[in-house]
């Protein structure tokens, strides 16, 4: 199947329904996975697949007809990553420690990357551990930025870390108690 005609076919049929992605996916797949799903970019099981056809009262062979895979398109740009290679990079960086660098790649990420929830976690931990380097170094102002930052993304998407928010905040508190020591004893 080419997922780039089964999504424009999906996409169709919910823009002449006059549903929105919202409506199509109800609680059985996030809008997010749809949105995937239509750009091409991510290809539905057979069970979402059947769920999407029942929502857009299409038969699933409709759907699915003139879905043959083509000839995969070269890149447009040589140096073009695909996002498993992305993630092998952002990977790479973490196993690496090279955490500055990693939160500086992943500065600019948004719900509409297609490998979000596992970009936020690695970006959570790499801000924790940044957040404990600054504290060893008595960079409490640094440190405390990473670790709000570690919190806040500790606790997105699928690979929502309770532990690691937990740890994050604790940090922080003991973070604010230092900072508030040292604003005290200046005073």
């Amino acid at each position: 199947m080419n997922p780039m005609i089964l999504g424009q076919r999906i996409k169709e049929a919910r823009l002449a329904k006059k549903m929105t992605q919202n409506e199509v996916v109800g609680t059985f797949i996030t809008r997010n996975m749809l949105s995937q799903i239509e750009s091409g970019t991510a290809m539905p099981s057979m069970k979402t697949l059947a769920y999407l056809a029942q929502v857009l009262e299409l038969p699933l062979a409709e759907l699915l007809a003139g879905t043959e895979e083509a000839a995969p398109e070269p890149l447009s740009e040589p140096t073009q990553l695909l996002p498993q290679n992305d993630l092998q990079y952002i990977r790479d960086l973490y196993q690496s420690e090279q955490d500055t660098e990693l939160l500086a790649f992943l500065s600019g990420l948004s719900e509409e990357d297609f490998l979000f929830a596992e970009k936020a976690a690695y970006r959570a931990r790499s801000a924790y551990r940044l957040a404990l380097a600054f504290e060893t170094q008595q960079k409490l102002s640094e440190a405390l930025l990473h670790a709000q930052d570690a919190a806040k993304w500790a606790d997105i998407g699928f690979y929502a870390n309770p532990v690691l928010k937990a740890d994050a905040l604790l940090l922080l508190s003991r973070l604010a108690a230092e900072l508030s020591k040292m604003y005290n004893s200046n005073h």
